[in-house]
């Protein structure tokens, strides 16, 4: 079964959201009071022509508003649109990190990411500014793996235990070395080998996990540096000289992006847990 999109999620939530705002809305609850009053207060309104009018009709016609006013608030795209936003802002955002870079690299992402949709909301409706709206949903999903990608970052670069370990080895494994030279009783000298070993196996995993940060933070760079070309892409996008074979590869280079920004968020999640700051599997 695929994974879903972090867009895909974030509209789910949002539809939900809009849901639940909707039913509470002021318009509807000024919808049910007047029927609520209605019904006590004129329950029969046209008693000769409409015999069959009852209190029952008021409240009838008063779930039928707040309904009515819940779909359309569904299906407004506009306020989808904003809830989408809001809920992608309060969830990848650059709060909590630590490292400046960092900060500023999502915060680079993210200006791009507004200047893509203005970009796109600029041209004129048709087709293939239908199918740029499209293709660049996931865009949400880029952005996303880069905040996913960023916090494990600042939360490996913060890490005391990864840093103590990392300290702590560069005197302790020479120190051994030299007491493994002098020691003449075995089982003291097999003991040291041991603790040696282990602690050069330590060392080497943790060098491991210093080389794929590297290759992650690298990874960050070129995909801050493919958002700005994807930008430029999108306002040659419609122009005369452009047909929409540019937006099918525009499209094939966005989903690329983001498959290749997920690999190595997968592949950072196989070796190291960020949540709990220094759980190297």
């Amino acid at each position: 079964m695929p994974r879903e999109s972090i867009h895909d999620t974030i509209e789910r939530q949002a539809q939900r959201a809009i849901f639940e705002h909707a039913l509470i809305r002021a318009e509807n609850a000024v919808i049910l009071a007047g029927a609520i009053l209605l019904a006590f207060f004129l329950p029969s309104p046209l008693p000769g022509m409409l015999p069959w009018w009852g209190a029952w009709t008021w409240l009838l016609l008063g779930a039928a508003g707040v309904a009515l006013m819940t779909w359309s608030s569904l299906k407004d795209p506009r306020e989808r649109e904003q809830a989408v936003e809001q809920l992608f802002r309060e969830k990848y955002n650059v709060s909590g990190l630590r490292d400046r870079e960092l900060k500023e690299k999502l915060k680079k992402a993210e200006e791009y990411h507004v200047q893509i949709k203005a970009a796109i909301k600029s041209q004129k409706d048709g087709i293939l500014k239908q199918r740029m709206q499209r293709t660049t949903a996931e865009i949400y999903d880029w952005i996303g793996n880069m905040v996913r990608l960023a916090r494990r970052l600042d939360a490996y670069r913060g890490d005391p235990i990864i840093k103590g370990d990392r300290d702590g080895l560069k005197d302790s494994i020479p120190t051994l070395q030299a007491r493994l030279q002098r020691e003449s009783d075995p089982r003291v000298h097999q003991q040291l080998e041991t603790t040696l070993a282990d602690q050069r196996r330590l060392q080497d995993n943790i060098a491991e996990l210093d080389n794929r940060m590297q290759r992650a933070d690298l990874q960050l760079d070129s995909s801050l540096a493919a958002l700005g070309t994807v930008y430029s892409q999108i306002l040659l996008v419609g122009s005369k000289e452009v047909d929409s074979d540019r937006a099918e590869r525009l499209s094939a280079d966005i989903a690329s992006e983001v498959t290749s920004l997920q690999d190595v968020v997968d592949s950072i999640n196989e070796v190291y847990d960020y949540r709990t700051l220094g759980s190297a599997k």
